[in-house]
């Protein structure tokens, strides 16, 4: 999400449509988290009159950066790119915290050592699965960090252990195609198994699959915090190792819609401007390339099952995608799809969102339990690791007899 050069927030009218659609308005009622307000405090900031730098600060956090404002906006105002903008210059002004130059600079830029660390804390009795068989208590532990919010087990192998670097169409099928496979952080360290699921649905779409080495973090939480610097660094590694391929898929709707806008990153640069805009033409979200191949699938347990779909922000919003899911799990057969109340409104989570304002997050988190649960659906079906983490602690913290999967997960083998 990058800013253009020709817009910015003194564009911004004031007519107040985005407080009929912003989540966290409509959660807390405060006027300075709604695009509305956030803008004009911005335009105050850049004429040096902000009342309180302090609270400044804090405000341009209070966003999830759903992108659900710009969407209704008369005056097409990018006001979450607007807002990441002002972050970028919050960050120069001030510099990152501790706690962010080691995250970012230190673990998310560097795949390998993030894999060591997620590799010790593995070994941590409840940290990650054993044998299929959760141990609660380190985990549940884990929580106190977290705001309680109930953080998911680590893979155990990570998805790196689970596949091969070339997955090939079952069968000894020529493959028709060759396409890069870019897991992201979730489902490497976290939903393994849904990563798995969704190269193994790509190969049998008749492609071969390739999952490279060395690609690092997709630098979304980077690039929002404003640390722009390290997360271009981040991506051009990740161009570097991408740009020979003709495709690049991902199941990941953050990973997905980040990759698509690397070309915005760079807009100052020609010449790697140029090569980023290239590389984002090719990326596909994972239910995109099955619809756009027509791609044969089929349900796993081939029984019947009632599910519904949440559309995550990242992949309605800010990719423009919401029928292709929905045309991939219509073509189930024994699987029947119960649209919720506003599937596409957001969940809450928003990255550190939902842990730096968790009182917020879960007022958005229960108005969607609510949704799911008027559907009387056995399963929550979605496109995004991240929604899956915060469905699953909704889940856990309202009781529903629900299970949270990703749509790879109801795929199996031809029948």
């Amino acid at each position: 999400m990058a800013l253009p050069t020709t817009i910015n927030a003194s564009q911004c009218m004031k007519c107040g449509f985005c407080m009929s659609v912003c989540p966290v308005y409509q959660a807390d009622h405060v006027e300075s988290h709604v695009a509305r307000g956030r803008n004009l405090l911005i335009r105050m900031a850049e004429a040096g009159t902000v009342p309180d730098p302090d609270a400044y600060g804090d405000c341009l956090d209070f966003c999830l950066l759903c992108g659900r404002c710009q969407t209704v906006c008369p005056a097409g105002v990018p006001s979450p790119a607007i807002n990441v903008q002002a972050r970028s210059r919050q960050m120069a002004d001030h510099g990152a915290s501790l706690g962010q130059k080691l995250l970012f600079k230190g673990l998310l830029k560097h795949r390998s050592r993030m894999a060591r660390l997620m590799g010790i804390a593995a070994r941590i009795p409840g940290v990650s699965h054993t044998n299929g068989r959760p141990l609660r208590h380190m985990a549940d532990a884990l929580t106190l960090f977290s705001g309680g919010m109930s953080i998911p087990r680590i893979s155990k192998p990570f998805l790196s252990g689970r596949i091969e670097r070339c997955l090939r169409p079952p069968g000894g099928t020529p493959a028709t195609d060759r396409v890069a496979f870019f897991a992201g952080c979730g489902f490497e360290f976290f939903f393994a198994q849904a990563g798995a699921d969704t190269a193994r649905a790509l190969a049998r779409a008749g492609v071969d699959v390739i999952t490279p080495e060395g690609l690092t973090c997709c630098g979304m939480a980077v690039h929002n915090a404003g640390d722009w610097e390290t997360a271009r660094a981040m991506a051009r590694r990740n161009i570097d190792i991408l740009a020979s391929y003709d495709r690049i898929v991902t199941g990941c709707a953050t990973c997905g819609s980040t990759l698509k806008h690397y070309g915005q990153w760079f807009e100052n640069d020609a010449a790697m401007g140029e090569r980023a805009r290239a590389f984002s033409a090719k990326v596909m979200d994972f239910s995109e390339f099955l619809v756009a191949r027509e791609a044969p699938v089929n349900h796993r347990n081939n029984t019947p099952v009632t599910v519904t779909y949440h559309d995550p922000c990242h992949l309605k919003w800010h990719q423009g995608i919401s029928d292709f899911p929905r045309k991939v799990l219509d073509s189930l057969t024994d699987v029947e799809l119960v649209e919720m109340e506003n599937a596409d409104a957001c969940c809450g989570l928003g990255g550190t969102f939902g842990v730096k304002h968790r009182q917020t997050s879960l007022s958005i988190q229960a108005k969607k339990m609510e949704s799911i649960q008027k559907t009387g659906a056995s399963k929550v079906v979605t496109a995004c690791p991240g929604c899956m983490i915060q469905l699953m602690d909704g889940v856990r913290r309202f009781g529903l007899d629900v299970e949270v999967v990703h749509l790879a997960q109801l795929l199996s083998e031809p029948q």
